[in-house]
């Protein structure tokens, strides 16, 4: 779906257009194009502020693992939200 501006995603190596979210039933453009790449760039940031370690850097790898199923996608929706959904019964 593009954007009246054509915005593309602003995660690293991300083609899709950004993801279309209704404000007072207006159309408002994100910065990204779905919740998996909005929660691809909150978990690398969160990574980015941790000290140094062998665990850390163990994350960083899985995380870029997860970068090429996210690169790999024909489509944005194609991967669903990364840190889960919470639904209203608490689980």
């Amino acid at each position: 779906m593009n954007t009246p501006n054509s915005a593309v995603c602003a995660r690293d190596g991300c083609g899709f257009y950004v993801e279309l979210v209704l404000v007072d039933d207006m159309p408002l453009p994100t910065t990204h194009c779905s919740d998996a790449c909005a929660d691809f760039e909150f978990l690398r940031r969160s990574l980015e502020a941790m000290e140094p370690a062998p665990d850390v850097i163990a994350l960083y790898g899985n995380l870029r693992g997860v970068a090429d199923v996210l690169d790999a996608r024909t489509d944005p929706t194609d991967v669903g939200p990364l840190l889960g959904v919470i639904d209203g019964a608490g689980s």
